[in-house]
């Protein structure tokens, strides 16, 4: 009788067990930060200066477009801008107008010396050369303005990393014809990854962002356990599958965990 007993209690935990038993879900690695490329302009590619599996900083070199014509136009707007012999000439000869103009005002006025009309005449060429240094002026700040926008448009012909990573991918050579929007090349920081998981919502029901959580992560033929943090959870679940999408991020300063291996997280 006890030996029965005995029996029926193990079916029924063998039961118990299977029926709350841990669930299991799967998702995909990636790199946190994937960035595809591309020039903001049309040109030649005048020289590649990485290569694919190279280590970048961020504002590092990576491409460069043919820029000869625009340094010679960067070239051509700096001296335009710094030329102000025109500007200087106008400065010195309205101080020496500026000089008679007020003389023959006192001359008029205490003697009358001079006439009204020469002074009326040397009042109409000072306003009328006051306003030429005004235009000059003015002309001076939109040369800088063209300046500098020649100096940003030159810029745009190096593509650079905008983060710390590795090149993955190259899609053009050195003299090839590069179109503005294409991709060029893919610059990947796995420092960082991230696993987007499909949940069935009586699970997901009990996450949240900043929650941390563990993993096992594969690396190799083996399933690594790894800490991890949420840092998305759907509001809604998808219609067909029911399943919520939660986002796990997780750190791989080591670069062990190669993007697009499997993940799990059990519940």
């Amino acid at each position: 009788m006890r030996l029965l007993i005995q029996v029926i209690l193990l079916i029924v935990a063998v039961l118990t067990n299977q029926v709350f038993a841990a669930a299991t879900f799967e998702g995909i690695v990636n790199p946190l930060s994937d960035i595809k490329l591309a020039v903001p302009i049309d040109g030649i590619v005048a020289r590649i200066f990485v290569k694919e599996g190279d280590q970048v900083a961020k504002g590092g070199r990576l491409l460069k477009l043919d820029d000869t014509l625009q340094v010679l136009e960067v070239a051509r707007r700096k001296e335009v801008f710094e030329d102000n012999s025109e500007l200087d000439a106008n400065k010195k000869n309205i101080v020496i107008l500026k000089a008679l103009l007020d003389s023959s005002q006192k001359l008029f006025e205490s003697s009358a010396s001079v006439s009204h009309d020469e002074v009326t005449n040397l009042e109409m060429q000072y306003h009328t050369l006051k306003g030429k240094i005004d235009i000059t002026a003015a002309k001076k700040k939109q040369e800088l303005i063209e300046y500098n926008i020649s100096q940003e448009v030159l810029a745009r012909y190096i593509l650079t990393a905008p983060i710390d990573g590795t090149v993955t991918a190259i899609k053009i050579k050195e003299g090839e014809w590069a179109k503005t929007g294409e991709m060029m090349i893919s610059v990947v920081n796995k420092s960082f990854c991230v696993v987007d998981f499909n949940i069935e919502e009586r699970y997901a029901r009990s996450l949240k962002a900043g929650k941390h959580v563990s993993l096992r992560v594969q690396e190799g033929e083996t399933m690594t356990g790894k800490k991890g943090k949420i840092v998305f959870v759907s509001s809604v679940a998808e219609r067909a599958s029911a399943l919520v999408k939660v986002k796990v991020e997780f750190e791989n300063r080591n670069g062990t965990v190669i993007p697009g291996v499997i993940a799990q997280i059990s519940f």
